[in-house]
């Protein structure tokens, strides 16, 4: 769901007046007299500040929605190649959620080979594992878990193969993650690098604004860090969230850690188990131990 997402920007004005110098002589007579300079009347112009990127300004970030919007434009024309990881753990390293996922994409997102790994307490203490690959035809997925395997191609209600895209199970842009962390939270710009010859800005969060943008499971967000690279077409090239929240009372650290890489150099190929899904779709196959 988009939400608008509304960012004030504050700027002081200092207006300097013109002023009287009467110097008195001994009789308490002007002897001299200087005109006082005129008094504007209007306020002056404020000094635009750069735009760094859409959205961003050398401030920070002005309009989130602008730049998760541009963000994924710039992704949808483009091969690339996404890795992130996330966690929730409590204090003794106990993982409540810990998960990864790695994506290689085409332009347009219509071929993609996407791997997710999930494990932790949520999970019963054991792990799952979800592959899907697409060829821009036809969808084939692989889900493994307690060291069985069972494969299937997704299709609609009628029967007929469900579209690449919307087979897709994950949004690989993260705009709708990118639209809630960077608009609720002020933010700065702390410097500039350069990454394969691309001029980088680095964003830093300075204060939460909507501390309900980052409750899932758990509460209470609290210390939290949100740094993100952002280049001038809007391209966040990585983002960075770490915080501690409560969960059922317990304090727990919460971190993500989303990368873009390879873009226009990413390939597609088939996964390894692509022959025996086609042979074993709908199929549930046990892993030799």
């Amino acid at each position: 769901m988009r939400k608008a997402i509304l960012v004030v920007l504050c700027a002081a004005a200092v207006v300097l007046a013109g002023c009287n110098g009467i110097a008195l002589g001994g009789d308490e007579t002007p002897a001299r007299t200087v005109t006082p300079a005129a008094v504007p009347t209007d306020e002056p112009t404020p000094t635009p500040v750069p735009r760094l990127a859409p959205g961003l300004t050398e401030r920070g970030v002005t309009d989130a929605f602008a730049l998760g919007e541009a963000h994924a434009s710039v992704l949808g024309n483009a091969s690339y190649t996404l890795n992130g990881n996330f966690s929730v753990e409590y204090a003794n390293g106990t993982a409540y959620n810990r998960g990864t996922t790695d994506a290689r994409l085409a332009a347009n997102s219509n071929r993609y080979y996407v791997r997710q790994n999930a494990s932790g307490l949520l999970f019963g203490d054991g792990a799952f594992v979800r592959a899907i690959w697409s060829n821009g035809e036809r969808v084939l997925v692989a889900d493994t878990a307690n060291d069985s395997t069972s494969y299937e191609s997704p299709r609609n209600v009628e029967g007929e193969s469900v579209p690449p895209r919307e087979a897709l199970s994950i949004d690989p842009t993260k705009r709708q993650q990118l639209y809630a962390y960077l608009g609720s939270v002020e933010t700065r710009v702390t410097g500039t690098e350069t990454r394969n010859g691309t001029t980088i800005h680095r964003v830093e969060s300075t204060n939460v604004m909507n501390p309900a943008a980052f409750e899932v499971q758990w509460t209470d967000p609290r210390d939290l860090s949100l740094v993100a690279f952002v280049d001038s077409r809007g391209l966040v090239h990585e983002y960075r969230l770490d915080y501690t929240a409560s969960l059922d009372g317990t304090p727990v650290d919460v971190r993500r850690h989303v990368r873009y890489t390879d873009f226009g150099n990413t390939t597609v190929e088939r996964p390894p188990w692509y022959g025996e899904a086609i042979a074993n779709v709908s199929t549930v196959t046990t892993t030799a131990g």
